[in-house]
């Protein structure tokens, strides 16, 4: 950064104009091979729950080495806002020269970055683990990250049938009508979670579910399920049978799906032992560990998110913002 600049702000609306879903794909496979590689650092992410207002926070810093920035990202998601007709999810990245610590950009995206890469990952868990040929998938859920997920999922399988379930039939109508509009493939409602689930190829849960909503005697050979809605321990979307009948179980991260995921459920009543985890997504996208290897196998994936993501994605904006003259900047 040269002296006297300030610092860049970039907002949602400039942050969604440089960066695509494709990319975003890309980036966040990098992002991946990088943290299994040894390459990024990665802490623990910070939880700061609000429980007077029915809130909680994630702070997520992370660099990989190499990076001409670091990367702090703050997420909340205050789940009583859409009561008052505001948005549940609000948060913002920080990047900061890695060589001298100094401010280079606020990216206030309103959650929009993490949204973004929180598919992204679903994507790639997809086409890592799921069949390369299907045909009906579902989702359950129908918030934002609901369709996020399926869209992105959309690059990289093509399938005829979607179905949704989720607890409120009015937001499920409006998910499959606004579904079709982006979608090549019928968007059927389904009326029970069952329903859904039993026939699908690929299962995608995108709920803040407190209590497991998917059951093991649901799955079929072949089936793959991508469960990204455990990211703090009080958090679940899948029995832990579920993992348990899995042919492989694999995780964003082990250390922190041991932590928070839906593998944290398993591993505290039994269900698995750590050993029994097949894989980190990234070691199965550098080769290290097979990924699907029969149209037989049942196959899951944990995501929690990983900071790691979010280096990839606010980097790439960033760059592009400078190169585009974007944003404006201030004092600090």
């Amino acid at each position: 950064m040269v002296a006297g600049k300030g610092v860049l702000v970039l907002t949602k609306e400039e942050i969604e104009s440089v960066l695509t879903l494709d990319e975003a794909i890309a980036a966040v496979e990098d992002g991946f091979k990088a943290f299994s590689s040894g390459r990024a650092e990665i802490p623990f992410p910070v939880a700061l729950q609000i429980a007077d207002h029915n809130g909680d926070i994630h702070i997520k810093p992370g660099y990989i080495k190499g990076y001409d920035t670091y990367t702090v990202k703050i997420a909340s998601g205050f789940y009583d806002n859409p009561k008052a007709g505001l948005p549940a999810s609000h948060g913002m990245l920080l990047l900061f020269d890695s060589k001298t610590g100094y401010p280079l950009c606020f990216e206030v995206d309103r959650c929009y970055l993490t949204d973004l890469r929180t598919a992204a990952a679903g994507a790639v868990a997809a086409r890592a683990l799921a069949k390369k040929s299907v045909d009906t998938v579902c989702v359950i859920g129908t918030g934002t990250q609901a369709r996020f997920q399926i869209e992105a999922l959309s690059r990289v399988r093509r399938f005829s049938e979607l179905r949704v379930w989720g607890r409120n039939k009015q937001h499920v109508r409006k998910y499959a009508q606004d579904m079709r509009k982006v979608l090549d493939a019928e968007v059927v409602e389904a009326r029970t979670v069952k329903d859904a689930v039993t026939g699908s190829e690929i299962v995608v849960t995108a709920t803040m579910s407190t209590a497991p909503i998917v059951r093991a005697d649901w799955l079929e050979a072949g089936m793959h399920i991508t469960a990204m809605g455990s990211d703090d321990p009080g958090k679940q979307e899948l029995e832990t049978a579920v993992l348990g009948k899995a042919d492989k179980v694999v995780v964003d991260s082990l250390k922190q799906c041991a932590r928070l995921g839906e593998l944290h459920h398993a591993l505290d009543d039994g269900t698995l032992e750590e050993t029994d985890v097949h894989a980190e997504l990234g070691d199965v996208l550098l080769g290290k560990r097979p990924g699907r290897e029969s149209d037989a196998e049942i196959t899951v994936c944990d995501l929690t998110g990983l900071a790691v993501q979010d280096v990839v994605t606010s980097q790439l904006v960033y760059d592009r913002a400078v190169k585009k003259r974007m944003g404006s900047r201030i004092k600090v």
